[in-house]
C-alpha cells in the first residue's frame, strides 16, 4: 500500500521556521461557468502552507477530479500571516475562508474545512463556530483546543471575538516531550497532560463539535505516535451521540499511525465528501 508521508506532525517543536516564501492561499478552483463546492486545507503545526508545495499538486487535483474546488491556506508562517503560532484569530482565519467563497466560481452553500493534525484541530474550531463554514474533515483530530506550538511559554493557540481560547496545556519544556524529540513519540505527553487536566479544565477547553452546521468526518489513528488521535476523536463521537447530532458524521479508525493517511483513505474521504458535500451543493444551486 503506498502511503501518503504527511509532514504534519507536532515533531519538531522547537525549530521556530518561518515560510514567507510559500504562498498565503493557493486556489485550484473549477472554471466551467458553474458555481462548485469548496475544500478548504489546512495543514499542521509545521507552519507556512505545506499543501500549496508543488508535490501536492496530485492531492488538491483529486477535488477537481469530484467536482469540489479547493484552496490550500496557510494560517501562520507565511507573508501575511503570523509568525507565532500563538493567539490566532479563528475570526480572521474565517474571514479568509468567506473571502474564498465569495468567489464566483464558489458556491456559497458549500464550503468545508479539511484539516490535518493542528489543523485538524482548527478546522472542528471553525466548523463549530462559524455556520458558513458547513462541512468538516479532521485527520488526526482533537476533541479540546491545546496550547500554542513552538512557543516556550504556556499560551492559548486561538482567539474568539477577541479572547483568547481556554486550552489543555502540553508543555513545550516537559520531560515527555523533550523525552520525544529523541523518541519520536509524543503522545505520552499529551496523554499526562489530559489525565493531569481537571473535568472543569477539560470542559472549558472542549471544542463543541456538536454546533457544527454539517457533516463531520473524523480520521484517527489507533497508534498515532504524535497524539492520542484515536481517544480523542472517540471522545468527539460519543460527544455527536449524546447530542443527538442531526448531521451525517463517521468516524475512519486506522489501525496505525500518525502519518498513515493513504490514498486508500483519502478515497474513502472523498467519498463521504461526493455524499454529503457535492450533493448539498447540488440541492443548493
Amino acid at each position: 500500500m503506498i502511503k501518503i508521508m504527511m509532514p504534519f506532525s507536532l515533531v519538531g517543536l522547537l525549530a521556530a521556521c518561518s515560510n514567507a516564501t510559500i504562498p498565503d492561499v493557493k486556489r485550484q478552483f473549477i472554471d466551467d461557468g458553474k458555481t462548485h463546492p469548496l475544500v478548504v486545507v489546512l495543514g499542521g503545526s509545521e507552519g507556512g502552507n505545506t499543501l500549496a508545495n508543488s508535490q501536492w499538486k496530485p492531492f488538491l487535483d483529486g477535488f477537481n477530479d469530484i467536482g469540489i474546488s479547493v484552496a490550500a491556506l496557510g494560517y501562520y508562517g507565511t507573508e501575511n500571516t503570523s509568525n507565532s503560532a500563538a493567539v490566532l484569530s479563528l475570526d480572521d482565519i474565517a474571514k479568509r475562508i468567506k473571502a474564498l467563497s465569495a468567489d464566483p466560481k464558489i458556491n456559497q452553500n458549500c464550503v468545508a474545512v479539511y484539516g490535518f493534525s493542528k489543523g485538524a484541530e482548527l478546522a472542528l474550531l471553525l466548523g463549530a463556530h462559524f455556520d458558513e463554514i458547513n462541512h468538516v474533515v479532521s485527520i488526526m483530530p482533537s476533541h479540546v483546543s491545546w496550547n500554542a506550538v513552538k512557543t516556550l511559554s504556556s499560551r492559548s493557540s486561538w482567539t474568539l471575538s477577541g479572547n483568547a481560547l481556554d486550552y489543555i496545556d502540553a508543555p513545550l519544556l516537559s520531560w515527555k516531550m523533550q523525552k520525544g524529540n529523541v523518541t519520536g513519540e509524543f503522545t505520552p505527553a499529551f496523554e499526562a497532560a489530559l489525565a493531569e487536566a481537571t473535568p472543569e479544565a477539560i470542559a472549558a477547553a472542549r471544542i463543541p463539535v456538536e454546533k457544527t452546521n454539517g457533516p463531520v468526518l473524523l480520521v484517527s489513528a489507533k497508534h498515532d505516535e504524535i497524539w492520542p488521535s484515536y481517544k480523542m476523536a472517540g471522545y468527539i463521537e460519543a460527544g455527536l451521540h449524546e447530542a443527538s447530532f442531526s448531521h451525517p458524521f463517521k468516524h475512519i479508525e486506522l489501525n496505525s499511525g500518525h502519518y498513515s493517511f493513504n490514498k486508500k483513505v483519502r478515497t474513502e474521504v472523498n467519498q463521504f465528501l461526493i455524499e454529503t458535500l457535492v450533493a448539498r451543493c447540488a440541492n443548493k444551486q
